[in-house]
């Protein structure tokens, strides 16, 4: 029997097109240019194309988040995977994401998804390793019972080198 690992950005629910939009309208608040021709904006990208401070950094995430979850009606759901999680027990779900909490929860919240995970395990997923002896240890499983739902080639990549071989990759 398998559990379930979904990732929510570009997974779970479509969140570039907004995000992008969110960093963007943040940017042009502190006076910065809009960064263009770039799939999806993140911190780390805004961070290398402008110097900004700890404080202009600090107000530049608050206001991407305010923008975020007011437009959240901008994203949308993975019906594919939605209808999947509809017919699994909670208790084999969990949600893995890098994402901020309170994005999250605004998105879980939105979609009416509160209820689907057993655990939200925020992860920077850059130490997959230890993500993977953690998500074992809640599930009390081995790697080969964890089946995931991710849309990211490099981190399906080091999924695969960790010696996790179901993995569904998902797309648009």
């Amino acid at each position: 029997m398998y559990k379930y690992v979904f990732d929510l950005d570009n997974t779970l629910v479509f969140t570039d097109e907004l995000n992008s939009e969110a960093y963007n309208y943040a940017l042009s608040i502190l006076g910065k240019e809009r960064i263009k021709n770039v799939g999806r904006i993140t911190r780390d990208i805004v961070c290398s194309r402008y110097d900004l401070t700890n404080q202009e950094k600090k107000i530049l995430v608050e206001i991407k988040q305010k923008y975020f979850i007011d437009n959240i009606d901008k994203t949308k759901a993975n019906a594919d995977l939605i209808n999947l999680l509809s017919s699994l027990k909670s208790s084999e779900c969990i949600l893995w994401t890098s994402a901020e909490e309170c994005r999250v929860n605004a998105i879980l919240n939105h979609f009416n998804l509160t209820n689907v995970f057993s655990y939200v395990f925020y992860s920077k997923k850059t130490d997959i390793k230890y993500d993977l002896e953690k998500i074992c240890q809640y599930f009390q499983c081995t790697k080969s019972q964890l089946k995931f739902y991710e849309n990211d080639g490099n981190l399906i990549n080091e999924l695969k080198k960790s010696g996790i071989r179901n993995i569904l990759k998902t797309d648009k």
